[in-house]
């Protein structure tokens, strides 16, 4: 037995050794290995990169040209929505010397127009409960498509509904109850926009709540010289949309993949014809950002949303709860975006143009801005044919074999056969 120890222990004395060794070199194997690896890895992602700035980065700008004008004067010029969603601050105006072009953006918030606001007279004012009525003395039969109403802020959803009348005693529905859209005149007060079809009743009865028990505090009740051209939506095209009723969460999606261009929208309408009634809760996301709008799908009032500035593109998406009942049959989703106009003075006969280029953020100031009260609203109106102009241009010589995207593709293709093998062959190493 003491033999045998002994011979035991020398063996693992001789042995030792070569563990150690062995170890050294297996460390040594690894650091080699892994030296390898990192400069393979390296060179895969040096091409990588290489090919996606080469082929997946191309950007591309908006251009177009300003019609000529005969008379020297100031100009509105509507603004596509694609250039809205681009980017106003982008935006610039160059003369035919390639000069910079002083502008400045006509909002189409009509509150900032306040000063040539116009009372209408009213004949009488009701508060019940949390119900506001108003009705608007239109002595001279003009016609009307629009109230202002200028309130004191309330954080709470706004409902309103009209109707008009020519003698108080028979009334006729001009709008049904839809929920009304808010624009901050300043830190107290707030404007609500009511647009309805155009009429000349001699009198007009809006009633308006809000969800909470107290009334609202109305300021007055009128009209903006020129507001037509302030806080109207124009209808964005944007293709078709996809419709998904998924039974794992009893969830719709809603999703439109047509969207080539990036929208600002303000208004979203909804044309369900489910019967009978129904309250869905939804949201409006997007897959690319943190842009969540709640809403409430109800057959109890005409499903039309107002937004503030919604980010609206192809990965933008609508979920329905939909809980334990059936989905809802969604006949059509129309979106819209505010109507907006750049305004300045165009000289007789000289040539302009327009361009947005996202690579430029810099805001430019001028000082045609300091004047925006001064300027007319009531402009000429000139229109834009907005084009995608590609930023590189095909070059006129041949590509090189280093330049072909195939060669490239090639090589990246080579390179991770590569990488895999040297992995693999370093796995099996490991084992032994």
């Amino acid at each position: 037995m003491k033999k045998r120890k002994k011979n035991n222990k020398k063996s693992m004395r001789n042995n030792a050794p070569n563990c150690q060794l062995s170890i050294v070199n297996c460390q040594f194997l690894k650091s080699q290995l892994s030296t390898v690896n990192c400069q393979i890895l390296k060179l895969f992602f040096v091409i990588f990169f290489l090919l996606v700035s080469l082929y997946g980065f191309s950007q591309t700008v908006w251009e177009a040209e300003i019609p000529v004008v005969e008379k020297s004067d100031y100009y509105n010029i509507e603004l596509n929505q694609e250039l809205v969603g681009a980017g106003l601050g982008y935006i610039k105006i160059f003369d035919d010397q390639d000069s910079e072009t002083p502008y400045f953006i006509r909002s189409a918030n009509p509150v900032q127009e306040i000063n040539s606001f116009e009372n209408y007279e009213l004949a009488k004012k009701t508060i019940l409960d949390s119900l506001n009525i108003i009705i608007v003395d239109n002595r001279s039969s003009e016609y009307i498509s629009r109230f202002c109403v200028v309130l004191q802020k309330a954080e709470i959803e706004k409902f309103v509904t009209v109707r008009g009348s020519s003698d108080m005693k028979q009334w006729y529905i001009v709008k049904q109850t839809s929920k009304v859209g808010q624009q901050t005149v300043d830190n107290n007060t707030e404007m609500l926009i009511i647009d309805f079809p155009e009429g000349n009743y001699r009198y007009y009865e809006i009633s308006l709540w809000g969800n909470n028990s107290s009334p609202l505090d109305i300021q007055k009740i009128g009209k903006i010289k020129n507001s037509s051209l302030y806080g109207n939506f124009i209808e964005i095209d944007y293709g078709s949309f996809t419709l998904e009723n998924n039974r794992e969460d009893n969830r719709t999606y809603i999703n439109f993949p047509d969207i080539q261009h990036t929208y600002i929208i303000n208004k979203i309408e909804f044309s369900i014809k489910n019967r009978p009634d129904y309250l869905r809760k939804a949201i409006i996301g997007d897959s690319t950002a943190y842009n969540v709008v709640s809403l409430i799908l109800s057959s109890m009032k005409d499903n039309s949303f107002f937004t503030s500035e919604l980010i609206f593109s192809s990965g933008t998406f609508i979920s329905i709860d939909n809980q334990n009942n059936p989905p809802l049959s969604i006949d059509s989703v129309k979106i819209f975006g505010l109507r907006r106009y750049a305004c300045l003075y165009l000289e007789a006969g000289k040539k302009y143009r327009l361009k947005s280029d996202s690579r430029d953020p810099v805001f430019s100031k001028y000082d045609i801005e300091h004047f925006r009260d001064k300027i007319s609203a009531d402009l000429p109106l000139l229109s834009l044919n907005v084009q995608i102009i590609p930023e590189e241009v095909t070059p006129l010589r041949e590509l090189s074999l280093i330049e072909k995207p195939a060669f490239l593709w090639s090589i990246i293709i080579i390179t991770g056969v590569f990488l895999i093998f040297i992995c693999l062959r370093m796995v099996r190493e490991m084992k032994k």
